[in-house]
């Protein structure tokens, strides 16, 4: 089966015939999306059953596509003690769909990362006197994840707000966890009024509570602080999407189980900086919130994609399950929610 929706028809695969299925995808977010290039009238707010549709309709065709185009996503992370965090988001990226994936790492940790897989491409220039190399390879990615096993060194840090910089000016998506979660906390001004597309935090509950009581706002909207285009998702047994646009988030608990393992974040985040680069080039919005509705789409489906993963890999392997075997389910886990029809 072709990857993707092509509107109005595609084909289907059913009782061992090829069938003409018409698929009408009633797309309605906030007088936001548009339906042969004419605004649509705003209806109702994002739900669960119209994120399941649109993140079908993200995924791109294979056929008639040249290298890169599927994606090119950049990873910045890694340090001797932890290897392990952006190869997981790195190699998740990549076997999500995007076409090459870059890792920039520092010289310890990049030939321990280069020996888990070849199909990387890693840099080790994360240290002072290669930042300047860092900074000419951001142009060629579409989407930079920042944070993956990144650590908390002083001299780390200075190095990621120097890049955080950057992509501010290049306007470059960003997806930030983990330690970048932690850099940011530590230097909450240097990403605020970020312009779009915009930029993802991915924190867990803990992580969230740190960046709320740094920004110190009374007020429950406080990820409004860098501006319309950062959104969060705060990771935990029921995730919770926020926005600056209400009516664009959302929770969900659906899948997963009671295994959480270490790494599980980094496998959200590779399959978010995918997502969030496909969801940008549908262009499913003529005017208004192009950017934000990319966002909550791709937030959504990395979110639902990482608990399959790991409800798919609990029944094999239960309490015994890590994240290399949530790896293995990557593609069962893709087929089961963007090419089920159903």
């Amino acid at each position: 089966m072709r990857h993707g929706i092509k509107m109005p028809f595609q084909y289907c695969f059913t009782m061992n015939r090829w069938c003409l299925a018409i698929l009408f995808i009633n797309i309605v977010i906030q007088g936001c999306l548009s339906q042969n290039g004419k605004e649509c009238t705003a209806i109702n707010n994002l739900d669960n059953q119209r994120l399941m549709s649109l993140m079908k309709a993200i995924v791109p065709e294979l056929e008639g596509k040249r290298k890169g185009d599927a994606g090119k996503i950049g990873v910045i992370g890694g340090a001797t003690e932890y290897t392990g965090a952006p190869y997981f988001s790195a190699i998740t990226a990549l076997k999500v769909g995007a076409d090459l994936v870059y890792v920039i790492t520092t010289e310890s940790a990049a030939p321990v990362i280069k020996s888990y897989s070849p199909d990387l491409i890693v840099y080790p220039y994360l240290n002072t006197n290669t930042v300047s190399k860092v900074h000419s390879l951001l142009n060629k990615m579409d989407v930079i994840i920042i944070g993956p096993g990144l650590g908390r060194e002083e001299e780390t840090l200075k190095l990621i707000y120097e890049i955080f910089i950057e992509c501010k000016k290049l306007r470059k998506p960003l997806v930030i966890d983990a330690d970048g979660l932690y850099a940011v906390s530590k230097n909450l001004s240097v990403l605020q009024n970020y312009p779009s597309p915009g930029i993802i935090f991915t924190p867990n509950y803990r992580e969230a509570n740190k960046l709320k009581q740094a920004v110190s706002l009374n007020d429950s909207n406080w990820f409004n602080y860098w501006g319309d285009y950062v959104t969060v998702l705060v990771k935990g047994s029921e995730d919770h999407y926020y926005s600056s646009i209400s009516s664009f988030s959302w929770s969900s608990k659906y899948g997963g189980s009671g295994r959480r393992v270490g790494g599980q974040g980094d496998i959200l985040s590779g399959a978010l900086g995918t997502l969030y680069n496909w969801a940008l080039n549908l262009k499913v919005c003529d005017t208004g919130n192009i950017f934000q509705v990319a966002q909550s789409i791709s937030t959504f489906a990395a979110a639902r994609f990482t608990r399959e993963c790991n409800y798919k890999a609990y029944l094999e392997y239960g309490r015994s399950l890590t994240t290399t075997d949530m790896l293995k389910y990557i593609h069962a886990s893709f087929e089961t929610l963007f090419n089920n029809e159903k």
